[in-house]
């Protein structure tokens, strides 16, 4: 899972190259089956180096580090983003915020990286990342334990789900002390990204 977010009028840097649009169907979509390999491939290059050159219009993330950007963005932003638009960053159902926001947005996430706010928070929150990791891995060994236990009295065939008692009960009990956090690291490279994208974007729909 992850979010796609969509400049709805993005800056362009660099006009589209005709290959981008050589291929498209009626309805926009590119008809795959109609290009060699060779077509392909230039489309894919030619696409990468056009959003490259034009990060307001398109800017994606998977979920997992996508919530510990929206999070920062939220919390730094709160006076320039209404709770509609914050709650929006928690869903793909195609909320969009304005332009002028989103200027604004980038102008702050910009002002904090130049005043170190922001590497600051990256370090601050790898620290509970580092953290979170190193408890799940002896938590995983546990769990390795519990497996290997459950393997030796039932066979290999059988899969956490189905481990009889008293197996499932102890991988369950297990299983619930991982710690999330090690899902979400933080990254003050890619807010920045996003505050790139966000200066350009002309205002952005998040899917």
């Amino acid at each position: 899972m992850g979010y796609d977010l969509y400049g709805l009028n993005p800056i362009e840097n660099t006009e589209e190259p005709p290959i981008l649009s050589k291929f498209k169907d009626n309805d926009g979509w590119n008809n795959w089956e109609k290009m060699t390999e060779k077509d392909k491939d230039a489309y894919c290059k030619a696409d990468t180096a056009h959003q490259e050159e034009n990060p307001g219009i398109y800017f994606r993330a998977n979920v997992w580090f996508w919530r510990p950007l929206w999070s920062f963005v939220c919390g730094a932003c709160h006076d320039i983003l209404s709770d509609k638009d914050m709650n929006a960053g928690c869903f793909n159902s195609g909320e969009r915020v304005s332009k002028t926001k989103s200027v604004r947005v980038a102008s702050r996430l910009r002002k904090l990286d130049k005043g170190g706010v922001i590497q600051t928070w990256e370090d601050e929150m790898m620290k509970h990342y580092n953290k979170a990791n190193k408890h799940n891995k002896n938590v995983q060994k546990v769990l390795d334990a519990i497996t290997k236990n459950c393997k030796e009295d039932h066979g290999d065939d059988i899969v956490p789900m189905d481990y009889p008692e008293p197996y499932k009960t102890q991988w369950n009990e297990a299983y619930d002390q991982r710690d999330w956090g090690a899902n979400y690291p933080p990254s003050r490279e890619f807010i920045m990204e996003f505050a790139k994208f966000a200066e350009q974007s002309g205002g952005f729909e998040i899917c």
